[in-house]
């Protein structure tokens, strides 16, 4: 699948989520996270990538009332949930803009903080993509970036991969599955800008949750442009399956959720 293919799929996939995205609390929790590790004083301008529906933004805010905050996402169904929440909320120091992170309008050393909460991996240029994103940072600013440890979701998240290759031919794409999983992967990828400092933060995030919160779940997220492949009749079959084999490792009717994260702090 080519780049313009994969851009596709995300934007539309994401489109469809959008007014449900929300309904995963690790976002939240992992923002809030996110948030803390960034400086109190001196930031007067903030780039938020990949931001969806502008819930690390939303955090940003709040810490940085003064500042410019940009939200950019090639989502639109995703920024319009954003739009909406901020105007609710009387946040007014956001600008909500829908645009490719792979083709950045900004010029260099614009952005005291660049912020990206579980986007880099999806970048089919993300090596190229954090590099370019690293430029349009300020001397002395900082890239703060999430991504999921290689035992998030596990072992339920497996049992959904494995059951949709098996038995329906349907494979996520392997490059986005294993990317960023390590602190070894994200100190590479930040390595590549020639940082001042690289620190990488692990964050645990875990609650539990009935099955059909999970299956809520499959269907709030990424996980959702590989639900979209099947038929009506696929989809009944497959649901019915999945979630009968997620009973049987479950304890009683709820299920642990591993959404372990790590921090990739760039300091630039």
């Amino acid at each position: 699948m080519g780049s313009k293919e994969i851009k596709n799929q995300i934007e539309s996939t994401f489109d469809n989520v959008s007014d449900r995205y929300d309904e995963n609390r690790f976002f939240s929790i992992s923002a809030k996270g996110m948030v803390e590790f960034l400086p109190v004083d001196g930031v007067t301008k903030i780039l938020d990538v990949s931001s969806g529906t502008g819930i690390v933004a939303m955090e940003l805010a709040e810490k940085y009332s003064h500042a410019q905050i940009d939200a950019i996402d090639l989502s639109q169904g995703m920024l319009q949930i954003a739009q909406t929440k901020a105007e609710k909320n009387g946040i007014n120091n956001i600008k909500f803009i829908q645009c490719d992170a792979e083709c950045l309008p900004y010029e260099k050393a614009t952005f005291d903080i660049i912020t990206c909460g579980y986007g880099l991996f999806f970048y089919p240029e993300m090596e190229s993509t954090y590099q370019a994103l690293c430029k349009i940072i300020e001397h002395g600013g900082m890239f703060i970036f999430s991504s999921f440890t290689s035992d998030a979701f596990s072992p339920y998240a497996d049992v959904f991969f494995e059951r949709l290759e098996k038995d329906y031919k349907i494979e996520a794409p392997k490059a986005l599955r294993e990317r960023l999983k390590t602190t070894q992967q994200i100190e590479e990828l930040a390595l590549s800008s020639k940082p001042l400092e690289v620190e990488v933060k692990y964050y645990p995030i875990r609650y539990s949750i009935t099955i059909m919160e999970w299956w809520s779940l499959l269907n709030n997220a990424g996980y959702k442009g590989l639900i979209d492949k099947l038929n009506e009749e696929e989809l009944t079959r497959f649901k019915k399956s999945h979630l009968k084999e997620i009973e049987s490792i479950a304890m009683g009717s709820n299920l642990e959720l591993n959404a372990d994260s790590y921090f990739g702090l760039v300091h630039l």
